[in-house]
Protein backbone atom coordinates (compact mmCIF):
# COMPACT_ATOMS: atom_id res chain seq x y z
CA UNK A 1 0.00 0.00 0.00
CA UNK A 2 3.01 2.56 0.59
CA UNK A 3 3.95 1.98 -2.87
CA UNK A 4 0.51 2.69 -4.33
CA UNK A 5 0.55 6.28 -2.39
CA UNK A 6 4.22 7.11 -3.42
CA UNK A 7 3.20 6.12 -6.65
CA UNK A 8 -0.27 8.07 -6.91
CA UNK A 9 2.12 11.02 -5.26
CA UNK A 10 4.78 11.47 -7.86
CA UNK A 11 1.66 10.96 -10.54
CA UNK A 12 -0.24 13.67 -8.71
CA UNK A 13 3.31 15.80 -9.04
CA UNK A 14 3.79 15.25 -12.82
CA UNK A 15 0.03 16.15 -13.63
CA UNK A 16 0.94 19.69 -11.74
CA UNK A 17 4.15 20.12 -13.51
CA UNK A 18 2.44 19.01 -17.06
CA UNK A 19 0.21 21.67 -15.61
CA UNK A 20 2.25 24.73 -15.36
CA UNK A 21 4.41 23.57 -17.76
CA UNK A 22 1.40 24.29 -20.18
CA UNK A 23 0.68 27.38 -18.20
CA UNK A 24 4.67 28.55 -19.27
CA UNK A 25 3.92 27.40 -23.08
CA UNK A 26 0.80 29.34 -23.16
CA UNK A 27 2.19 32.63 -21.36
CA UNK A 28 5.32 32.43 -23.81
CA UNK A 29 2.83 32.38 -26.86
CA UNK A 30 0.37 34.97 -25.50
CA UNK A 31 4.10 37.55 -24.97
CA UNK A 32 5.33 36.30 -28.22
CA UNK A 33 2.22 37.35 -30.22
CA UNK A 34 1.66 40.54 -27.93
CA UNK A 35 5.54 41.22 -28.98
CA UNK A 36 4.98 40.68 -32.23
CA UNK A 37 2.03 43.30 -32.50
CA UNK A 38 4.26 45.82 -30.31
CA UNK A 39 6.95 45.99 -32.53
CA UNK A 40 4.70 46.45 -35.70
CA UNK A 41 2.63 49.21 -33.26
CA UNK A 42 6.50 50.70 -32.75
CA UNK A 43 7.28 49.93 -36.36
CA UNK A 44 4.37 52.78 -37.84
CA UNK A 45 5.17 54.93 -34.85
CA UNK A 46 8.62 55.23 -36.14
CA UNK A 47 7.54 55.72 -40.04
CA UNK A 48 4.44 58.18 -38.51
CA UNK A 49 7.26 60.39 -36.33
CA UNK A 50 9.77 60.32 -39.78
CA UNK A 51 6.95 61.65 -41.59
CA UNK A 52 6.47 64.14 -38.84
CA UNK A 53 9.93 65.33 -38.44
CA UNK A 54 9.87 65.89 -42.57
CA UNK A 55 6.95 68.12 -42.31
CA UNK A 56 8.59 70.15 -39.69
CA UNK A 57 11.46 70.81 -41.67
CA UNK A 58 9.20 71.72 -44.78
CA UNK A 59 6.88 73.87 -42.52
CA UNK A 60 10.49 75.53 -41.17
CA UNK A 61 11.53 76.03 -44.50
CA UNK A 62 8.20 77.53 -45.72
CA UNK A 63 8.25 79.96 -43.13
CA UNK A 64 11.56 80.98 -43.62
CA UNK A 65 11.06 81.64 -47.49
CA UNK A 66 7.56 83.11 -45.98
CA UNK A 67 9.81 85.77 -44.17
CA UNK A 68 12.05 86.43 -46.86
CA UNK A 69 9.26 87.67 -48.92
CA UNK A 70 7.83 89.87 -46.00
CA UNK A 71 11.39 91.52 -45.18
CA UNK A 72 11.50 92.10 -49.00
CA UNK A 73 8.57 94.13 -48.73
CA UNK A 74 8.96 95.80 -46.01
CA UNK A 75 12.16 96.97 -47.71
CA UNK A 76 10.75 97.97 -51.00
CA UNK A 77 7.96 99.94 -49.03
CA UNK A 78 10.87 101.16 -46.76
CA UNK A 79 12.43 102.71 -49.96
CA UNK A 80 9.20 103.87 -51.71
CA UNK A 81 8.31 105.82 -48.40
CA UNK A 82 11.73 106.92 -47.41
CA UNK A 83 12.36 109.52 -50.06
CA UNK A 84 9.21 111.16 -49.85
CA UNK A 85 10.00 111.24 -46.21
CA UNK A 86 12.87 113.56 -47.07
CA UNK A 87 11.38 115.61 -49.58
Amino acid sequence: MGKNIKMTKEIDTLGVLEEKITQLVEAYASLKTEKTALAEKLGQKETELKGLREKVVFLSEERETAKKKVENLLNRIDRIISPSKQA
